[in-house]
């Protein structure tokens, strides 16, 4: 009978059991358009933040497309990414965008996590579970180094991402589940929303699903950063309703779970943020959004998502609208 050996605390992959804590990674998890990136750039108005946005599509996206960075210079001519490169792996240049990529197709799958969870791990999977996961760590260190933040913010929101990051124990991961009501992310999926980064028209607009599929997708992408909970990773579940009420309340709760006492910043208010420029790798085109911001809710699915199609998605994501306490009184 082959070993499969439980993957947490695995020797092989954890660095002979020791511990070396580096900078803390808050992974933004949960399914997209869920207001992750407006809460993600808050959190990097502290001065101790710094956040690279969707680093899960950085191998394809940036590598490979040189698609913009939050700063509006191409990956490849930022200054910043091009320290990143050098100092996690000797240049990007040695770094193999397809190998990571299809690393990623085969490892990094919601379905997968409870293999994971389990240890029905073969000895060679594990091997590739660590190669995959020292990408992102290496970067994440590479930018605390180079900015000298103490928390480093990936946005990815890919739920089973984390599940593999578990692989390196020297990786001070912390996980912010950020929710938002299903009906909400359902109607925002249906719209067109350009990307102005890409270089092709072919990926000039990002990816649009019908609601049940997303309800179906909010589901399984919240159930899969839960099931982080009973692994021992530490989770803070954030709702885009109560940030957009109380921003500069639930960033200060956001960096305090992250292990950063409260300090004065003036660029965070009780409704608004100040936004300036940052170098967001990937992710929705709002981190292009400098400046002033109002934080308000938006609510336009309560008129824009047909009521036939409100109970539906109800219907799909009931247990966990539920639970998360989208039901009964409005929030």
């Amino acid at each position: 009978m082959s070993e499969t050996p439980r993957l947490a605390g695995d020797p092989e992959l954890r660095g002979g059991g020791s511990r070396v804590v580096g900078p803390t990674t808050l992974f933004i998890g949960g399914l997209g358009r869920s207001g992750t990136t407006i809460l993600e750039l808050s959190l990097a108005t502290d001065p101790r933040v710094v956040s690279l946005g969707e680093v899960t599509h950085l191998w394809r996206r940036s590598l490979l497309d040189n698609e913009t960075c939050g700063c509006s210079l191409g990956f490849h001519d930022c200054p910043f990414w091009t320290q990143v490169g050098q100092r996690a792996f000797g240049g990007w240049q040695a770094v193999d965008p397809e190998r990571v990529i299809a690393l990623k197709r085969r490892l990094d799958r919601s379905i997968q996590t409870p293999r994971y969870g389990l240890g029905l791990v073969s000895r060679s999977a594990r091997a590739d579970v660590s190669e995959y996961a020292s990408y992102y760590t290496r970067i994440y260190r590479a930018a605390a180094e180079i900015t000298g933040a103490s928390v480093v913010i990936d946005s990815s929101k890919q739920a089973s991402l984390p599940h593999l990051l578990r692989a390196d124990e020297t990786l001070d991961l912390r996980v912010l589940h950020c929710v938002r009501d299903s009906r909400a992310v359902a109607y925002s999926w249906t719209k067109t929303v350009s990307r102005p980064e890409s270089q092709s028209e072919r990926h000039a607009t990002m990816v649009r699903y019908p609601p049940p599929l997303t309800a179906a997708k909010w589901v399984q992408h919240n159930l899969v950063v839960e099931g982080l909970r009973p692994r021992g990773v530490p989770v803070l579940r954030v709702r885009y309703e109560d940030w957009a009420k109380l921003p500069r309340a639930e960033v200060t709760r956001a960096l305090a779970f992250a292990g950063l006492k409260e300090q004065p910043n003036d660029r965070l208010g009780d409704d608004w943020v100040n936004l300036g420029p940052s170098h967001t790798c990937s992710g929705n085109p709002a981190r292009f959004r400098h400046g002033f911001i109002q934080v308000r809710t938006d609510e336009r699915w309560r008129s824009k998502l047909p009521q036939t199609t409100q109970r539906l998605v109800v219907g799909i994501s009931l247990p966990l609208l539920a639970a998360y306490g989208y039901l009964g009184r409005r929030t």
